[in-house]
Parts: structure tokens; C-alpha cells; sequence
């Protein structure tokens, strides 16, 4: 059997085993239930709390650090002629280091989950359906296929279904659709196999909703064999993937892994060569060279800068599920945008009206009653006078939209205007009030008679009313082509003429210039039928001949507010915004041009021309392609694909179900919150709560900011790391006391991470929007940091080595070495110094403003005072071997530790010159 919306209703009706007029029996339907199962979606697959908690662990910094703890562990054990707590100190150091990032990234994405803890179904829960030769409701899970649906304006489809029957039938599917305006539905249309959903004019679909008519339909599908259960499976096929920053950390993982490894073996296998000291005191030295070339505390100020990060987000109405993703906007080259509900309104509204030979413009967005009416003059409405001052084709027009509609409009407990009904019929509704036309009021005045319903094939609807003089007046509103051929006269402000051929040419005219704004354009007209009540009825044919044209109403689903900025800062930022909607080509294309992001060699690509492509051949055009029109929710997963097979960080937003797919398979998906379904937000990794598209370009900011200051503090550890690997490994080789690996841990995790959390917040830099993305193949560092990277360690590690050799007394007791004691204060107060210096990369820190970050300053001066605290205690000495120093000393150590800032500067001015230089003279 052919698709049922290629198929006649006959021969479904037969299939299924169906009866229009009495449905199912109830044994019938029990029977098939219980072989078909419930009309349900699956649970999407999420894991548990055990194993998110576990995921935090996996990183090969982690898993490095807990081989390093469990050799530390075996360490301490020998060590039986000390107290437990030094036995074991390094190796409970590292476990709580490591049990603090995994509880912060997992509170962090749990906190995350909650606020989104939305069922991902969207099947109604209850649907009335014809049983037994009477209609009942029932819950939409007990729905089989064969069964009736009696649907009215307001319901909700419970399963796809073929039309038996309609009466002006209207549907709302942009959710799966991405089109803005209802879909007339027609028991008689002729729809072609290959047919888009939205091109399905005898079929309805679950999650979809009736805004207009009432129908009688046949459920042909339920749970997964719908729709909505196809891009259910299809969402679920798209597996987990990394964020750039995660593959990017995972590769500097490995390195450092592979590198403390190599280094660790090469002092553990000289050392044995050498044979001068017991196995375990060299697994302590290796311990200790793995410890100081692994930056503890990487993993958990990462966790920290972006849940913090996180936070900043949510304030702004930014809501990211996975940590991870707080800074891949940031990263973002291409931001493929749905265009209905994310950069227009999703609110019909009226631009332009062409009333008695005259052009008006209006103003306001959406459904609220703020707004005028203007020619190029200035103000018509709303009159001071009432609507009985405007031009009276104007009042007519308003009066005709307002009579001849069935949608109304309310206010909601945010104070914002919403639509029950037609989305065109309540941007009429609110037309007619920004003219001061008050449908109550005039309703009042028309007493409803009779009223032809819009269906598909007559495309125009009428009304017909007694009004106040006790006239029968016939109200019309329909396409321009179908209506003005109906129209004898036409109305002017001095009086009705006769609608000749020139005329007919001038009102075509303007309503293809409407049209080509992308206007949807609507006719109106209005006849006297009879001056006074009583005689023969007029049959319905009679009402809609001979009508006197009143004009012409041209509306728009409208950009939001602040989107077109929004885009215009994207691409200053480098980044290329890309419209993708299930809405036809022309009105993208005008929607494009408006919000400014069609270019003068633009591509423009439509579902049917997409298949028609190879993924090869979309991947060699993509990069040309600023609007998709048409598309389906298969075609937006290939566009994203296309997109990444290129080399660009994908982020895709959207609200409907149809985009969920590409949701998930983006770099990252930014669902909307208000208005998005709940599929939506659950395949997303961020969710917008205002659905404002300028607020992803806020988070774009902070994804920058973010990613940016990660780099600074991971520069800020590898620097300071750095020093103490050349101290460690060099040491090594002189015979020198060794820093212990406490001493290491408390350097790399208690004096370097407030530091290194402060950098993580550090202000952003103002001109950062204004430089292209980075490149997503880059590394976390360049060439040129490593190699500072390099001279701060040859640094850091030739004062401290200098602090090793110095003359210093060696008063202590056997094993508290003053050497090793004032090289561990000088590589923990080093980088407080140096930390200064890792606010920018290539300018010098006294040019930066503000000069001195509040949060880095109060990092580095509790870092400073917990360890003089540490050394200066003297309870505290004997864990951490240190001893006493005279003021003198203290003076040479503090010299030596603030001579990175010099050091650095010099390097900076440097670099700066040689960058400068002309390319004959670097």
C-alpha cells in the first residue's frame, strides 16, 4: 500500500477495518492495543546520576593523578618511622583534589538537569474519538490505528491521521514544519508520494494542533510509526559528542600524561642504574617529578571557571545543560537559526494597507494594540475623534476585518497579548484596534446571520450581518485573486465606482509589490445586500457577487526586536549566521534581507533542490547558502553535517520538534525556552529562556570571555608547573634535597589555584567581538606561549635551584633542609607575581585596565597568607619541613620571586617589536 496521504481514504478506511460514522468497537480496539502497544514515545536514553557522577573522572589528567596517589599510597606505606598523616598526606592530597572536581562538575550538570526536567512526549492526554457509534475521550495512550478522531478549534492531534471530513479546517504545525501560518486541511487534496509534510494538505500529525474549523479524521499511525516518532528515533540515532574545548582538553591530557610519564621513567630508571638508592625513595622521586609536571588543579578550576560561567549564563536567560558546552559558543563559526519563534515573533502582523487609492504603513509587533496607522503624511489612526474621523474605505477595511473573524485576544499573566485562534485573523483583530475599532463594540452593532467558512478551495470567508440601519451587509476577506474577480465597485472616500479594467491592473499591481516584501496579502470587500430586513434571504451564492472592493492588508510573521543588531555583531564577530526554515523560499529570502544577513552572492536552497544534492555536493555549497527554505527535519541533520565535514563549529538553534535532530547533532544546540517543545530542550545543550536571539549573541560573548580566560589560567599553572618540573628534574641531577610531593601538591594546589580561579573570571576584553573565532583544529596554547612557557620555567626553576645552593646555614634538624625550605617558599610566591603577568599573552600587564583585577589581587594575597601561615606556624613546620627564616632571607626569596614580572615584560616588549617589524626583518 502507498503512504496514507497518497492513498485514497477508501481504500485506508478498508485497510484499517474502519467505520466513519460508528469507529471501533471497544474489543477492537482493545485487541489492537494490545498488539500494537500504547500510543507513546519512548523515553529518551539519558544516564543515570552513578554514571554521570563517574564521567567526571574520565580525563587523562585525572586518571594520571589517581595512578599518581595510588604510587604515593604504596610510598607511604614503607615509610613506617613516620606519623600517618605525613606517611600518607601526598596520597590523600591528590584523591580529595580529585573527588572535589568530579562533585563540582556533577553538581554543576545535575543542578542543569533539574531546571530542565520536562517529559519529552507531547501526545495530548485525552482525544475524543468516535467508539462504539459515540464519541468519548480518551487518554491519547490508548489510541489505535482505525480509530475516529472528532477534532474543533483548540485540540490537539493525539496521532496522524487522514482527513474524512473538514469544515474549514486549519492546523498549527510549525513545530514540525518550521511555517508560521496554519495549513489548510482538505478531505479531497491530491498530494503526491515524495510530498514534504507541510506540502500534506489531506493529513494531520501528532503535536500539531487544530486552530480553525472541525474534522472528522482516521488515525493511520501511532507512537514511533508517526512523525513525531520518526524524528523521535532519528534524535536518538545522533550519538554524544564532544565539545571542541573537551577534545582540545583531552589532547592536552594525553600530552602531559605521555610527557610526566617519559620523564618519571627516565628518573627511576637512572636512578636504579645507578643503584645509590632503595626502589621506593626513587618511586618517590618519580612521584614527585609526576606531580610537578601535572597541573593538579587544572581539572577542578576548569570545572569552576565554567560553572561559574554557567551561572553568569543563566542570569542572562542562558540555561546550559552540559558544563562542557558553557564556552563552545564562543567557538562558534556558523550559527544555523530556525526562523519562526527564534528570529521573527511567530506573531502575524500587519505592515501595509491600500484602502480607497491610498498606501498606509503600521507600526508595532506582534498582537499588542500599541501601534499607528500612517501615510507618508503622518498619522491617521487612532483619531482623536474616533473611528468614525478615518477615511471610510480605512474604517471599512478594519470593520471587515474585525466582523468577518473568529479569533480573539487576550492578555496572559505576563501582561503579553496572545492569540486564540487563526494567527491572521488575530493580526486583523489587532489591526482594527490600533485603528481604534472595538470588535465588541461593533459586534454590538452586527447582529451575526450567516457565515461562509474559509476552506481550502474556496479561499475566501464571508459574513453576513443586520447592522444598526437594519441592512444586510455581506463582509468578505480572501486572496486577491479568488476576491477582486467577485468585485463589481470599488470604494473611494467620495463614493463607490465602477471597478474598471485598469483598475483591476493598479490594485493586481500593488499587491504584488506587497507580495514581493514577502507580504502575505489578503483582499477585502463588503456588499449591501438589502437596505432593509424582511423579503426573500439571498442565497449564499448571492452574497459574494457583485462586492464593492474596500483593499488590500498585507502582514508578515516580523524579525524580533534586537535580532537584526544581534546578527550584524555575529558577523563583526566573525561569526555567519544561516537561516533554516520549513517556511517557503520568498518569505525567507525577505526575512533575510531584512534581519541583514543576505548577501549580494548568496545562495538560497529549498528541501526539494537539497535532495536533489549529494552529501558531497551540499558540502561543496554550504559555505554559499545563507537561506534553506523548505526543509525537513532529515535535511537540517545533513546541513549541520555539512557544515562540520567543512571544519566549522556548528551551533543550531531552534523551538520545534523538527529541529531537534540537528540539535543534537550540532556542536551545540540552543533550544528556546518559552516557546520551544520539550523535545527541543531536551536535545539541546543550551536553552534560551526568553527565546531572544540576541541573548545567544551574549552568550557567544561569554563563551569567548570563557575560553579566553581558560587559556590564561591554564598558561598561569603550565608556567608555574614548569618551574617546578626544571627545579624537580635538575635537582635530581644535583643532589639537591628534594621538594617533597605534599610540598608540590600545596605549591600547585593551594598557592596556585586562587590565582588560577581569579584568572578564570578575569574581565573580558571589550575588542573580543570584534576578531574572528578561533581555529577549532588549534591547539589550547600556540607555539609562542609554550615557548614562554619554557623561559617562565628555565626561570622559576634557576631561582629556585639558586635558593638550593645558596649559603643559607643548614642549622636545621637532619632531613629539614633550609635550601629545600627556601626553594619551596620562592616556588610558591613566584607565580603569585607571575600570575599578573598571564592576564594577556603579548601586553604588558600595566597597560591593562583595569590595572589590577580585584578578584586576582584578593586570589594572590590569600594565597600569599595561607603560606606564610603554612611556613611561618611553626606546628606546622614538620609537615611541611620547613624551618625558620631571618627577615634578610625572606627579603633574597621575595626579590627573587618578583623578578618574573621584569622578566616577562622584557619578553612581551620583544615579542611586540618583532611582530611589528616589516616580514624582510623578523
Amino acid at each position: 500500500m502507498r503512504p496514507a496521504h497518497a492513498e485514497s481514504i477508501e481504500v485506508l478506511i478498508e485497510h484499517f477495518g474502519a467505520d466513519p460514522s460508528k469507529g471501533l468497537a471497544s474489543e477492537a480496539a482493545r485487541e489492537r492495543l494490545a498488539k500494537h502497544g500504547r500510543n507513546e514515545l519512548p523515553p529518551a536514553p539519558r544516564p543515570s546520576a552513578i554514571k554521570r557522577f563517574f564521567a567526571q573522572f574520565a580525563n587523562p589528567i585525572v586518571i594520571t593523578l589517581l595512578v599518581a596517589a595510588v604510587i604515593a599510597l604504596v610510598d607511604g606505606a614503607h615509610r613506617h618511622h613516620q606519623p600517618t598523616l605525613v606517611r600518607y598526606g601526598d596520597a590523600i592530597a591528590i584523591f580529595l583534589i580529585v573527588a572535589l572536581n568530579a562533585v563540582l562538575g556533577f553538581y554543576q550538570e545535575q543542578r542543569a538537569e533539574a531546571a530542565l526536567d520536562a517529559l519529552e512526549k507531547m501526545q495530548t492526554p485525552n482525544a475524543k474519538v468516535v467508539r462504539d457509534g459515540k464519541v468519548i475521550a480518551l487518554p491519547a495512550g490508548e489510541i489505535v490505528t482505525g480509530d475516529i478522531l472528532e477534532l474543533e478549534a483548540g485540540d490537539a492531534i493525539a496521532a496522524d491521521a487522514r482527513v474524512i471530513y473538514a469544515a474549514n479546517l486549519a492546523v498549527e504545525e510549525s513545530v514540525l514544519t518550521g511555517e508560521s501560518v496554519p495549513v489548510g486541511k482538505d478531505t479531497h487534496a491530491t498530494v503526491a508520494e515524495d510530498a514534504t509534510i507541510g506540502d500534506r494538505h489531506n493529513s494531520l500529525f501528532v503535536g500539531t494542533s487544530v486552530v480553525r474549523g472541525k474534522a472528522r479524521a482516521l488515525v493511520t499511525a501511532t507512537a514511533t510509526k508517526t512523525e513525531l516518532g520518526k524524528l523521535s528515533t532519528l534524535i536518538h540515532s545522533v550519538g554524544e559528542r564532544k565539545t571542541p574545548l573537551e577534545e582540545k582538553l583531552d589532547v592536552f591530557g594525553k600530552q602531559i600524561l605521555w610527557a610526566c610519564l617519559a620523564l618519571s621513567v627516565l628518573i627511576f630508571t637512572r636512578g636504579m642504574v645507578k643503584g645509590d638508592r632503595s626502589w621506593h625513595e626513587l618511586l618517590l622521586e618519580a612521584v614527585s617529578l609526576a606531580v610537578a609536571a601535572i597541573p593538579e588543579g587544572l581539572p577542578a578550576i576548569t570545572t569552576i571557571t565554567l560553572a561559574l560561567g554557567m551561572q553568569r549564563m543563566a542570569k542572562r536567560g542562558a540555561i546550559v545543560r552540559k558544563l562542557a558546552a558553557v564556552e563552545t559558543l564562543g567557538a562558534a563559526t556558523v550559527i544555523c537559526s530556525d526562523k519562526t519563534g527564534t528570529l521573527t515573533q511567530n506573531e502575524m502582523t500587519v505592515r501595509e494597507i491600500y484602502a480607497g487609492h491610498v498606501h498606509y504603513e503600521v507600526s508595532g509587533v506582534g498582537y499588542s494594540p500599541a501601534g499607528e496607522i500612517r501615510t507618508k503624511n503622518g498619522k491617521i489612526a487612532p483619531h482623536a475623534d474616533g473611528p468614525e474621523a478615518l477615511p471610510k474605505a480605512l474604517r471599512h477595511l478594519l470593520e471587515i476585518g474585525a466582523l468577518c473573524n473568529n479569533a480573539s485576544l487576550e492578555q496572559n499573566d505576563d501582561d503579553k497579548w496572545v492569540a486564540l485562534g487563526d494567527p491572521t485573523e488575530a493580526a486583523l483583530l489587532t489591526l482594527a484596534d490600533k485603528g481604534g475599532v472595538e470588535k465588541e463594540k461593533l459586534e454590538g452593532n452586527h447582529k451575526l446571520l450567516k457565515e461562509l467558512p474559509f476552506d481550502s478551495d474556496r479561499k475566501r470567508m464571508t459574513v453576513l450581518t443586520l447592522d444598526a440601519k437594519g441592512r444586510e451587509v455581506a463582509h468578505s476577506k480572501g486572496s486577491v485573486d479568488i476576491l477582486l474577480p467577485l468585485c463589481a465597485t470599488f470604494e473611494l472616500e467620495e463614493g463607490v465606482k465602477p471597478l474598471e479594467e485598469t483598475d483591476r491592473k493598479r490594485i493586481l499591481e500593488d499587491a504584488e509589490k506587497m507580495s514581493e516584501k514577502s507580504l502575505r496579502v489578503l483582499a477585502v470587500a463588503r456588499r449591501i445586500v438589502k437596505e432593509t430586513k424582511g423579503g426573500e434571504e439571498p442565497h449564499d451564492g448571492e452574497l459574494e457577487e457583485k462586492l464593492t472592493f474596500v483593499g488590500l492588508v498585507g502582514m508578515i510573521d516580523p524579525p524580533r526586536e534586537g535580532v537584526k543588531e544581534a546578527v550584524a555583531e555575529c558577523a563583526q564577530a566573525g561569526v555567519r549566521a544561516v537561516m533554516i526554515t520549513g517556511d517557503h523560499k520568498v518569505t525567507a529570502i525577505a526575512i533575510a534581507k531584512e534581519l541583514g544577513l543576505w548577501e549580494q552572492s548568496a545562495l538560497a536552497l529549498t528541501g526539494s533542490e537539497l535532495d536533489k544534492l549529494s552529501i558531497e555536493e551540499l558540502e561543496q555549497k554550504v559555505d554559499d547558502v545563507r537561506v534553506f527554505a523548505r526543509v525537513t527535519a532529515e535535511q537540517k541533520l545533513n546541513i549541520v553535517k555539512a557544515y562540520k565535514a567543512r571544519g566549522h563549529v556548528v551551533a543550531m538553534t531552534g523551538d520545534g520538534v523538527n529541529d531537534a535532530p540537528a540539535l543534537r547533532e550540532a556542536h551545540i544546540g540552543v533550544a528556546m525556552g518559552k516557546n520551544g517543545t520539550d523535545v527541543a530542550r531536551q536535545a539541546a545543550d543550551m536553552v534560551i529562556a526568553d527565546d531572544n536571539f540576541a541573548t545567544i549573541v551574549e552568550a557567544v560573548r561569554e563563551g569567548r570571555a570563557i575560553y579566553r580566560n581558560i587559556q590564561k589560567f591554564i598558561y598561569f599553572l603550565l608556567s608555574s608547573n614548569a618551574g617546578l618540573l626544571v627545579a624537580v628534574f635538575v635537582g635530581s641531577f644535583m643532589r639537591v634535597p628534594p621538594l617533597t610531593p605534599l610540598m608540590i601538591l600545596w605549591i600547585n594546589l593551594v598557592t596556585n589555584g586562587l590565582p588560577a580561579l581569579a584568572l578564570g573570571v578575569d574581565p573580558p576584553d571589550p575588542t573580543q567581538m570584534h576578531e574572528p573565532p578561533r581555529k577549532a583544529k588549534g591547539g589550547l596554547l600556540q607555539k609562542r606561549e609554550y615557548m614562554d612557557i619554557g623561559f617562565v620555567g628555565v626561570w622559576m626553576g634557576g631561582a629556585a635551584l639558586l635558593c638550593a645552593v645558596w649559603p643559607w646555614g643548614n642549622i636545621g634538624a637532619p632531613g629539614l633542609y633550609e635550601e629545600r625550605a627556601a626553594a619551596f617558599s620562592l616556588l610558591a610566591l613566584s607565580p603569585l607575581f607571575h600570575a599578573f603577568n598571564c592576564r594577556s599573552a603579548t601586553f604588558s600587564m600595566f597597560s591593562l585596565r583595569p590595572l589590577l583585577s580585584k578578584p586576582l589581587l584578593l586570589g594572590v594575597s590569600l594565597s600569599a597568607a595561607i603560606h606564610l601561615v603554612a611556613v611561618l606556624v611553626p606546628t606546622l613546620r614538620p609537615v611541611f619541613r620547613t624551618f625558620h627564616m631571618e627577615p634578610s632571607e625572606w627579603l633574597i626569596v621575595i626579590a627573587l620571586s618578583a623578578s618574573i614580572i621584569p622578566a616577562v615584560e622584557i619578553v612581551k616588549a620583544v615579542q611586540r617589536t618583532a611582530s611589528a617589524a616589516p616580514p624582510a626583518l623578523r
